[in-house]
């Protein structure tokens, strides 16, 4: 089995009465993938929001009366305290809606879920975000350069990427899911694949196949399926598209 980082104990998250509705505000633009990963748990979940698209690279004013620490996604209930932190924002929603459940009620699946998401945010956030996304997309789209560093982009597409995907091919073990029924595991580890799919990486299927249908039964999930359609009408995404498309023939 593969080595996961240790598990980061959640912070304490404000309290939340669940038969009473909550007008929530999303902020975070819709391209990153820890809002992506917050969307798709939402959808699954039912739970209404509004999307407040702010990129924090260039509008920062905005998300740090929200989070001092200035990222994305933030979560904003009407008249309560702003929710932080993807993983926080993940623990919020299944303690509201418990069901479907994203966190597995089982405690060894739970922890097993838990540290991958946490190996997902912080190993692949790294290779996947950072290098390819971040240069691909952060830097020549949102800030306006040329382009961003693509000896960082290939070195990572190259080099790093594909002991990172071994590794989830181990997480898997030729399960459909890599801690019990789908949830939070896929969506953190999916979230950054399709970031780096995005810019122009290229699952190879024939030396990864148990990713590549892993990420279909993902992708396939209502509300995945959702939040990917909606991303795909966005400019970013078509921008990226356009530029990279070379790069996946």
């Amino acid at each position: 089995m593969t080595a996961l980082l240790p598990l980061k104990t959640p912070r304490a998250l404000p309290a939340t009465r669940k038969a009473e509705p909550v007008a929530l505000t999303l902020v975070g633009y819709p391209v990153s993938p820890f809002v992506r990963k917050v969307r798709v748990v939402l959808e699954i979940k039912g739970i209404a929001y509004d999307l407040d698209p702010v990129v924090p690279y260039t509008e920062r004013e905005k998300v740090l009366p929200l989070n001092p620490a200035g990222t994305v996604p933030v979560l904003v209930p009407e008249g309560g305290t702003p929710i932080p932190e993807s993983a926080d924002i993940v623990t919020w929603a299944e303690a509201r809606v418990p069901l479907p459940a994203v966190i597995p009620a089982d405690p060894k699946l739970r922890e097993r879920a838990l540290a991958v998401q946490n190996y997902a945010d912080t190993q692949l956030a790294g290779v996947f975000g950072g290098m390819m996304f971040g240069q691909r997309v952060i830097v020549p789209y949102y800030f306006g350069k040329p382009q961003g560093k693509e000896d960082l982009v290939t070195r990572a597409m190259t080099q790093m990427a594909p002991p990172l995907l071994d590794q989830i091919a181990g997480l898997l073990e030729g399960q459909d899911y890599v801690a019990g029924g789908f949830g939070i595991g896929d969506i953190a580890l999916s979230s950054w694949l399709r970031a780096a799919e995005i810019v122009g990486f290229g699952l190879d299927a024939a030396r990864w196949p148990e990713i590549a249908s892993w990420l279909e039964r993902c992708h396939a999930q209502p509300g995945y399926a959702k939040v990917i359609a909606e991303e795909e009408t966005l400019a970013p995404v078509k921008w990226a598209r356009a530029r990279y498309r070379k790069d996946l023939t």
